[in-house]
């Protein structure tokens, strides 16, 4: 076994102990999870056209989309199995992102392997290990762990070094293609090789042999992705058309604060205090910036996925926060590496030996650091008995046992997260936030605690004037009967 194995092994395996410590028994109450295992369930169960239905009625009927009529169904197929297992476990459900994270940790290394030594391999891959933006987000069942695993795994195909036979190029688009699968913008990589491939055409097009060889291996790329993406096509509805309608809130003043906002996000990879995310991040950017342009000429796929990956979200309408910057992190965090390194190279053969450990020094405090700071999260997690929260609560299981109790199968209910509702009542849910709505409804669900959050808050549901009767009403919801 190569040397190197055994530290990597290591480190992937404390990575996943401590994500693993960190999962708790419960969910956040934000709803594209919901939404995922519902279309597992779905498959699980062979019905993918009443999931469309039951989208669609949820989607229409409410005051406005909450999101796609169907997400990308590799993650949910990725949920499948687990789901299959053990049914609506949220810690269950967490697993598959720990698996996927794991994996994307042995990929990192083999990509940081093939342009840095070893120390400084092992070094790359435990910022990203131990990170607690990344670890904390093992907690969520969501597609952006799966994904960051097959965006790294596309990275490295096509930017690795050597020999290059045909299925080199079937499996970057493979990868291309799974990670669309999970993802609509994973099509941004397919893009990306065909634009750098393209240059490459331009460069060589005097050379016979070389420019056949780019046609024919672009061919390959995109003859891989489409012969999966029939397949997917055949097998699996379509839903996700429904993205391009929200472009219709975009505006000008969106944009503009987007590109503060994402430009920022990414200092919450050091941290969350001040002096990490704003000053520490600052000094890394400037090393990443010299490392792109000194790069510019050999990585200019990564620079061209960055800039168009930006570019596509900060003018996507709504915020999305850190989890969409993640593919970026492992391109932003090599080219600080690479800036450093270059610096380093320019002092005098007298303080190159004392640059290279000040600099292996500054990155192996920041794992230090990331180390202590999820291990402490992870031990007092596990020690707290792994929180419930959110949706599976004790207080929220008290709503879905009196509608399962007291309602019919088809009441419509109406409720500021309709989708979580759906999956755990399986009643029809639709949310509504304007009074002329209401009656689209039979019990109006209402939280006490989120104000006008996607509903009217209950102090303000009498000016509605609804023929509304209580039936229900714990310390945190409140259920009315529409009356009809």
């Amino acid at each position: 076994m190569k040397k190197w194995l055994y530290p990597l092994l290591l480190i992937i395996f404390l990575s996943i102990l401590i994500g693993a410590g960190t999962l708790r028994r419960g969910h956040e109450w934000g709803d594209d999870w919901a939404w995922y295992v519902l279309q597992a369930k779905s498959i699980a169960e062979s019905s993918l056209d009443e999931f469309i239905a039951i989208s669609d009625f949820t989607n229409y009927q409410s005051t406005s989309h909450l999101g796609p009529l169907a997400y990308p169904w590799g993650y949910p197929l990725i949920l499948t199995p687990f789901y299959a297992w053990n049914g609506i476990s949220p810690m269950t459900l967490k697993i598959p992102g720990l698996i996927f994270y794991g994996g994307f940790l042995f990929i990192l290394y083999l990509f940081a392997s093939s342009r840095f030594t070893r120390t400084e391999s092992l070094l790359f891959v435990s910022l990203f290990a131990f990170n607690p933006m990344l670890i904390e987000f093992l907690d969520y069942i969501l597609s952006d762990i799966p994904f960051l695993f097959f965006s790294t795994l596309t990275l490295y195909l096509v930017t690795r070094e050597g020999k290059r036979d045909w299925w080199h190029y079937a499996f970057i688009g493979a990868a291309i293609f799974f990670t669309t699968f999970l993802r609509a913008t994973g099509l941004l990589l397919l893009g990306c090789f065909l634009v750098v491939e393209f240059f490459k055409l331009l460069a060589h097009r005097r050379e016979w042999d070389t420019a056949k060889r780019i046609v024919l291996n672009s061919f390959i790329v995109c003859a891989a992705f489409a012969l999966l993406w029939i397949a997917n096509a055949l097998i699996f509805p379509g839903g996700g058309e429904s993205y391009l309608s929200q472009y219709k809130n975009l505006t000008v003043d969106l944009v503009r604060g987007f590109i503060g906002a994402y430009f920022k996000v990414f200092g919450g990879f050091f941290g969350s205090d001040p002096w990490a995310y704003q000053y520490l991040y600052y000094v890394v950017l400037v090393f990443a910036l010299f490392g792109a342009w000194i790069r510019r000429r050999d990585e200019l796929y990564f620079i061209l996925f960055f800039a168009v990956w930006m570019l596509v979200h900060i003018t996507y309408p709504y915020w999305q926060g850190s989890r969409y910057i993640f593919p970026l992190l492992p391109i932003f965090i090599y080219f600080a590496f690479q800036g450093m390194k270059f610096v380093v190279g320019r002092l005098s053969e007298k303080y190159q030996v004392t640059g290279r450990r000040v600099v292996c020094g500054f990155w192996l405090a920041m794992v230090v650091y990331f180390l202590f700071t999820t291990g402490v999260s992870a031990y007092n997690n596990v020690r707290n008995g792994r929180q419930i929260n959110g949706p599976f609560d004790p207080v929220s299981m008290e709503v879905y046992d009196w509608v399962e109790r007291k309602t019919s199968p088809n009441s419509v209910l109406i409720f500021y997260k309709a989708r979580a509702m759906r999956l755990m009542t399986n009643h029809p849910t639709i949310m509504i936030y304007e009074c002329d709505g209401m009656t689209k409804g039979d019990y109006l669900i209402l939280s006490k605690k989120v104000g006008e959050n996607n509903q009217i808050p209950p102090e303000d549901i009498d000016s509605c004037n609804l023929p509304l009767d209580k039936v229900f009403e714990n310390r945190r919801f409140i259920i009315y009967h529409i009356l009809k």
